[in-house]
C-alpha cells in the first residue's frame, strides 16, 4: 500500500522517552497509511529493543534502521534517504503527537497537494509528571498568521512575509527533500533550522491546519537547547550558521530564488544571528567578550547586511542601537534569564 507520510525519528540513547513517542502514531485508522522509520544512531541503551516491539507487532508501519553514531542531521539524511511516504515529518524521539490532530493531519496530507503542510505545536513543560497529560502546555504560536484560512492552498510567496516556521510545524513533500539532495550537517548540533531554510526555494505552495500536531517536550536534562549545552556547543551552533550563510550566498546564482524566498530566509538566518549573540552574551562578560561580540556583528553588517537589516529581536535591534554600550547589563540579563 502507498504510505501517504513518512515520520522520521532520530534517536539515540532515548529510551526514557521512545517508547510514549512511538506509541502515539499506534491509531488503527490509519497505521496503513503512514511509515515510522526508527533511525537509531549508535544508541548504547535499549532504543533499538523498543523499536523492535513495535517493528515486530507492525511490520508493514514501523521500521527499525540502526547506523552508527552521526548526530541529529545524519539520523535525518539517513531518513530522507530511506523514506517512501508522498510526505514527510520529522519528530525526535523524546517527543510525540496528539493521536486526533495526527489523524486530521493525514486525511488532509491525502488530498491538499501542498508542497508544505503547516500545523501548530505545543511546548510541553516536562518537570517529571508520570503522567505527560498532566504537564502544562503552551502554544508558541496561536495561529500562522492574522487571517489565515485553514486548508486553503496558499502560493508560498505570496504569505512568506507574514510567516515564520519550525521544524515541529512542517510537513514536507519527500520528493523535494529527494529531488534536491537536501543534506543537514552530521556529527552536529541545532541542524533544525538546517531542514526548514534549504528546502525553502523549492517550496511554491503551502497550506495551514488549524491543529496542534507536534508535542515539544522541554525541561528534560541535557536537552541542546539550555544555555549550559549552547555555551558548550558554540562550535556546532557556529557551523550551522556558516552552512546557512554559504546557502544565502548561492541564492539567485546557482539556486534560484525569488526575492520573497530569500528575504524569508534572510529573516531565518537573522534569528539564528540572535541566537549566537544570546550565546556570547551568557559567557561571563569581559572586555574582550565584548570585543569578540562587536567583532562578529560588524562581519554581518557587513558581509551580510540584508541578514543584519532583516533582525526582528528586540534586545538585538537595543544593542545595535547604542553600539553595545549595554553590553554588560545585557550580559547580565542573559544569564539571570536562563540560570
Amino acid at each position: 500500500m502507498e504510505k501517504v507520510l513518512t515520520v522520521i525519528v532520530p534517536s539515540y540513547n532515548a529510551e526514557a522517552y521512545i517508547r510514549h513517542n512511538l506509541e502515539s502514531f499506534c491509531i488503527k485508522r490509519i497505521l496503513d497509511d503512514i511509515e515510522i522509520l526508527v533511525i537509531n544512531d549508535g544508541s548504547y541503551d535499549h532504543t533499538a529493543d523498543i523499536a523492535q516491539e513495535f517493528v515486530t507487532r507492525y511490520p508493514d508501519s514501523y521500521k527499525l534502521i540502526n547506523k552508527e553514531n552521526g548526530g541529529h542531521g545524519s539520523g535525518i539524511n539517513c531518513g530522507i534517504q530511506n523514506a517512501l511516504g508522498n510526505y514527510l515529518k520529522v519528530v525526535d524521539a523524546d517527543d510525540w503527537v496528539d493521536q486526533d490532530a495526527f489523524i486530521n493531519l493525514v486525511e488532509i496530507l491525502k488530498t491538499c497537494n501542498a508542497d508544505v503542510i503547516y500545523s501548530g505545536f505545543l511546548w510541553v513543560f516536562d518537570n517529571g509528571e508520570s503522567d505527560m497529560e498532566l504537564c502544562q502546555r503552551k502554544a508558541e504560536f496561536k495561529e500562522p498568521f492574522k487571517h489565515v484560512v485553514y486548508q486553503k492552498k496558499y502560493v508560498f510567496d505570496e504569505v512568506a512575509e507574514q510567516l515564520y516556521m519550525k521544524m515541529h510545524n512542517i510537513t514536507i513533500r519527500t520528493e523535494i527533500l529527494k529531488g534536491h539532495q537536501i543534506q543537514m550537517d552530521e556529527h552536529c548540533y541545532y541542524v533544525d533550522t538546517e531542514f526548514i531554510t534549504y528546502s525553502i526555494p523549492y517550496v511554491k505552495t503551502i497550506c495551514f491546519i488549524n491543529e496542534f500536531v507536534y508535542q515539544y517536550r522541554i525541561g528534560h536534562q541535557g536537552q541542546s537547547i539550555s544555555l549550559e549545552k549552547m555555551q558548550m556547543n558554540e562550535q556546532n551552533y557556529d557551523r550551522v550558521l556558516d552552512s546557512l550563510f554559504r546557502f544565502y550566498r548561492k541564492l539567485g546564482k546557482t539556486i534560484l530564488c525569488s526575492v520573497e524566498k530569500k528575504d524569508y530566509i534572510a529573516r531565518i538566518i537573522a534569528r539564528v544571528v540572535a541566537g549566537k549573540i544570546k550565546i556570547m552574551l551568557s559567557f561571563p562578560s569581559s572586555y574582550s567578550k565584548k570585543q569578540e561580540l562587536l567583532r562578529f556583528d560588524e562581519k554581518i553588517r557587513v558581509s551580510y547586511p540584508e541578514i543584519y537589516e532583516k533582525n526582528q529581536n528586540c534586545a538585538v535591534h537595543i544593542l545595535r542601537m547604542n553600539p553595545y554600550l549595554l553590553y554588560y547589563p545585557a550580559s547580565m540579563l542573559v544569564k539571570k534569564k536562563y540560570k
